[in-house]
Parts: structure tokens; sequence; C-alpha cells
């Protein structure tokens, strides 16, 4: 209806405005919902994560000890890859790398390169001495391997990187170095 040249606005319902948005139900419904899904989420979001410190970790052992190859070339030298103990989850043995490592000069001990480790992984070297890369840059001798696990054993997360006799690294999941 036009009066005067203007519109005379119309009055809706109270009807109407109730029925835009959620009830009390729906939206305590929706809440459950949506609970019931991130609690199936979470564990699977802990070990994607997880799973992804532990190949970071291997990755970059990986790349450190092509990278100490070549500098053992380079430098006509023998080089040592050598675990670090300074942090607060490092175990009592000598093996054990969880730390981190640094690649060093044999003869005077000058350290190259060093690599922490900023996660609490299980990192372990299979023997006690320290890794020799030659100056011909071959790494260590047949048999040698690093295990490299999660330290939430229900997540079963592991890798193990294993060196064969031709100075070769190749990885696999879990921790032995069958074939």
């Amino acid at each position: 209806m036009q009066s005067l040249g203007f519109f005379t606005p119309h009055i809706r319902p109270a009807k109407a405005l109730i029925s835009k948005g959620f009830t009390l139900v729906e939206l305590l419904i929706g809440l459950a919902v949506l609970s019931v899904m991130t609690s199936f989420a979470i564990p699977s979001w802990q070990r994607l994560q997880e799973r992804n410190r532990v190949e970071a970790a291997r990755d970059q052992l990986i790349n450190d000890l092509q990278t100490a190859r070549v500098r053992a070339l380079q430098r006509g030298e023998t080089l040592q890859l050598t675990p670090m103990r300074d942090c607060t989850w490092h175990n009592a043995t000598n093996n054990d790398w969880s730390c981190g490592w640094q690649l060093v000069v044999k003869t005077n001990q000058a350290v190259l390169h060093t690599s922490q480790q900023h996660t609490p992984l299980q990192l372990m070297f299979a023997k006690t001495d320290p890794l020799e890369i030659s100056q011909r840059g071959d790494l260590g001798t047949v048999g040698d391997r690093w295990i490299i696990k999660s330290r939430q054993s229900w997540l079963n997360i592991a890798y193990v990187l294993c060196l064969n006799s031709a100075s070769r690294l190749r990885w696999q999941s879990g921790e032995s170095c069958s074939n």
C-alpha cells in the first residue's frame, strides 16, 4: 500500500522470526557430532606428526652422511661422525645419537658440521664407536645401521638406516636391515 509516495513497512508475523536459526537441541547435537569426530581425528593427527618427526630425523641423517662423504673426498682426510650428548632425553649408552651428531676431522677432532635433534626421538647406532668416513668417501663398515623411532611406543613408528658393502645407504620401515 502506498501513501504520500512512501512505502509503508510490512510487519512480519512472529512465527517467521522464530524459524530463522538453530534451536538449542540442534546446536547440542551438532556439538556432540563434532566432538565425536574430533576424538577420532586426534590420534591420527598425533601419529602423522610423530611420523613426520621421525622421517625428518632420518632424512637429516642421510643428508649429513652424504655430505660427509663429499667433504672427506674434498679434504682428503678421514672424518668421523660422532654422537652429541647434551640434551635432556639422552640415554647413558654410548650408541645413543638422540641429541644429534657432529662431523669432525679424525686427526684433530675439529668440528666441521653439527646437526642437533630438537625432538625427543630414539636414535641408536649399531656400534659404540664413532662412524668413520675414509678419505675415499667410504662410510663405516658393512652392517652399520641406525634405528630411528618414536619414544611413544604405542605409535609403533620406526625406520632403520642400513649401510651395505658398497657404502650405500638404504632405509626401510622397522628395526632390522633384512631384505
